[in-house]
């Protein structure tokens, strides 16, 4: 099968330029009076990103929850509302969701994006000496998305690099490769493995969800791999008691800006709903020549060895109806503490997200955590803090007289189909 690529080279932006990148609004398929929620991220994300300047703007696939026009005009009409002065290059791929709800139809899929948004979504452009090429998924798997389309890529790869030498060639798609950013071991897409061959490669990708906050979510390894998490919600792994859609999931959209210039790029990440900057002492610089050696390099600067631990030693218990929360004053870590592991005195064991996905200038110096899944009954606790890299502290908060009425579990949200406003 042959997938046609738009080819241009961006006479216009010049060596010194920013380029932004969003991902996964997936709109809702219906029309409502009123903005719903992941329509109200994607148009301020839109704005921050305006505020911002980019000369070019990415968009990473999953505009829509399932391919429909409505959601299609909502996308149009936030990028076309927020950047109305001086707008960027838009370069726009598809994702998974854009080929849903039939996906076995996938180059119809193809034929609807275009109509509705006028982008391709196969593309090779240049810009400012730097080769950018984004590739939508060929079908709506998962997690082998790009199995038709990859000889293509190859083909656009190896001509990228051939012109760029050791200068860093930027891959945009959808799905993850396989084992590399924070996700993608759950996640990743094997028909992408082929990309370990090619060391000068920036990649980035959406789809995930995972918060783009954790260091994991910058990968070094064979190449260098950047998740970008969704405008819609933040989704991560399993076996928390406070669900893999953690609360206020919804309010926590983070996207990219990276800088490029003859010297490298400078990836900085934005939160979308304060537009600030996020961890500015973490700025990945990849330099403007790359290969084996230099991963390396790059790889043992960003290992951030550090234990958490917890600052106070008593937390207290608060009853509100049939809601039983643990209260206590947050953990330290020289990053950020990521979850927490609650241990009762009959030896149960449950791990909770902290709140750190929203932001770290939104962290709650108290954190209150509401209890699911355990008995009704009253018991003592101690709380431990976990970072980023599995580090648990040997301090612990205790927490008396925990007081359960009756065994709650958590709330299931369908995020993509839910209105939270």
């Amino acid at each position: 099968m042959k997938f046609d690529f738009d080819r241009k080279v961006l006479t216009d932006i010049a060596a010194n330029f920013r380029v932004g990148v969003i991902t996964d609004s997936q709109l809702s398929p219906f029309f409502w009076k009123k903005h719903n929620t992941f329509e109200r991220n994607l148009r301020r994300a839109c704005m921050r990103m305006a505020a911002l300047k980019p000369d070019i703007l990415i968009f990473a696939g999953d505009i829509c929850n399932i391919a429909a026009k409505c959601a299609y005009k909502r996308f149009m009409s936030a990028l076309e509302s927020a950047f109305s002065d001086n707008p960027p290059f838009f370069a726009v791929i598809m994702g998974n969701h854009d080929y849903f709800p039939r996906p076995e139809i996938a180059a119809l899929r193809r034929k609807k994006f275009i109509k509705q948004t006028s982008f391709p979504p196969f593309w090779h452009y240049v810009a400012g000496g730097y080769h950018f090429i984004g590739i939508s998924p060929d079908c709506g798997s998962l997690r082998r998305g790009y199995t038709e389309v990859a000889a293509q890529l190859k083909h656009e790869l190896d001509k990228a690099v051939a012109a760029s030498g050791k200068r860093p060639v930027t891959l945009i798609t959808h799905n993850a490769a396989e084992n590399t950013v924070y996700g993608s071991d759950s996640w990743g897409d094997k028909s992408l493995d082929f990309l370990n061959n090619y060391p000068t490669l920036v990649h980035i990708s959406g789809h995930l969800h995972y918060s783009m906050l954790d260091e994991r979510s910058i990968h070094i390894g064979n190449f260098i791999s950047l998740g970008a998490q969704s405008t819609a919600y933040v989704e991560m792994e399993k076996g928390k008691a406070n669900g893999s859609v953690p609360p206020m999931a919804h309010d926590a959209a983070m996207g990219y800006i990276l800088d490029y210039s003859p010297a490298g790029i400078e990836v900085k990440r934005y939160n979308m709903n304060t537009g600030d900057e996020e961890k500015k002492s973490m700025r990945l610089h990849i330099p403007s020549q790359l290969d084996v050696c230099t991963l390396e390099g790059i790889k043992r600067e960003r290992i951030l060895p550090s234990v958490p631990e917890m600052i106070a030693e008593e937390g207290v218990c608060e009853v509100n109806g049939k809601h039983t929360f643990l209260v206590f004053d947050r953990g330290r870590d020289k990053d950020f503490v990521h979850s927490y592991k609650v241990v009762y005195d009959t030896g149960a064991e449950q791990l909770y997200y902290s709140d750190f996905y929203r932001g770290l200038s939104r962290i709650s110096p108290v954190m209150r955590l509401e209890v699911y899944g355990m008995p009704a009954g009253t018991y003592s606790a101690d709380v431990y803090a976990i970072n980023s890299q599995g580090a648990i502290s040997k301090s612990a908060v205790h927490i008396s007289d925990v007081k359960i009425l009756k065994k709650r579990r958590y709330p299931l949200m369908f995020a993509p189909d839910a209105r939270y406003l």
